[in-house]
């Protein structure tokens, strides 16, 4: 009877406000904030084993609270919010539906920011950009949460590329033109272009890397993690959006190979003609000599 109070009260709060959240619960829900941190020794709070390249990238639990009564302002820090709820059939399966309905009301054009649901060998998953709510059984608990937040990683470190591309456009568009002709008003863009070159290299760099990660066979046996990790990938298109990615990445890598090659012969052409102009300089003087010298040999 008691249980089926607490679902109510946590039903009759689901018309919230969209910028209010507060779940009031029995359960004790744990609120961690995660880092990432990218280094070679063990940081303070490392959760789970590292991952990534050369096995550097640590999970880190900056803070971890215990709540009954969640609030906006909880899961709504600058970087990821994971939400443990306790495995229970009724109040858990409740707060993991309240959390994820409140997730689907947060306004998003992008549709791989909208929650994804996933319910693995009595595991419940909600992932969402600044939240993952997870309800799995105890001794579970850990190899969930690894697998989870390794493919958050990778998916974060997708996105922020895609974010660069798109914020890159702008700036291509506008060189694209030195592409075909480069001439002298162009020679003080010299080093702007070169900085834009090498933010395109470094994406390609970080894109090559990060390929490795996403583009992986499945495992066979299949164990949980591995079932996590694929279906993340599948429900978030990630080997679909890496194929998007180096196609712009292309088209700005060509733009600036371009822009690369008319400024370096722009730059010989001008060296050429400045080395012309010093010989013919040199030839005429050497010509004045030679005549002023005639003339006062020649002079009685």
């Amino acid at each position: 009877m008691q249980a089926e109070k607490t679902i109510s009260s946590i039903k009759s709060t689901s018309q919230f406000a969209s910028d209010d959240l507060e779940i009031i619960s029995e359960l004790s829900l744990e609120v961690w904030e995660i880092e990432f941190a990218n280094q070679k020794s063990l940081p303070p709070n490392a959760y789970g084993r590292p991952f990534g390249s050369q096995r550097q990238q640590h999970i880190v639990r900056k803070k971890t609270t215990s709540t009954h009564k969640l609030h906006r302002q909880d899961i709504e820090g600058a970087g990821l919010t994971l939400v443990m709820v306790p495995d229970d059939a009724s109040l858990g399966m409740a707060t993991v539906q309240r959390l994820q309905d409140w997730l689907e009301r947060r306004e998003s054009e992008d549709s791989f920011a909208r929650p994804q649901l996933l319910a693995l060998q009595g595991a419940q998953i909600v992932w969402h950009p600044q939240c993952v709510v997870i309800m799995v059984p105890a001794n579970r608990v850990q190899t969930v949460c690894q697998a989870v937040l390794d493919g958050y990683f990778y998916e974060a470190e997708l996105r922020s590329i895609e974010a660069a591309l798109e914020g890159n456009w702008e700036n291509t568009l506008g060189d694209a033109p030195l592409g075909f002709e480069f001439n002298a008003t162009a020679v003080s863009r010299r080093s702007e272009l070169a900085e834009r070159f090498q933010e395109v290299l470094k994406l390609r760099t970080r894109l090559a890397r990060l390929t490795s990660n996403i583009v992986v066979p499945h495992v066979y046996p299949p164990t949980l993690a591995s079932q996590i990790g694929e279906r993340l990938r599948e429900r978030l298109r990630m080997e679909e959006r890496l194929e998007l990615v180096e196609g712009k990445l292309e088209v700005q890598e060509h733009v600036y190979e371009m822009c690369s090659h008319r400024t370096s012969e722009y730059m010989v052409a001008r060296t050429g003609h400045h080395l012309e102009w010093v010989i013919i300089l040199l030839l005429g003087f050497q010509t004045i000599l030679w005549i002023v010298d005639l003339l006062s040999t020649a002079t009685p």
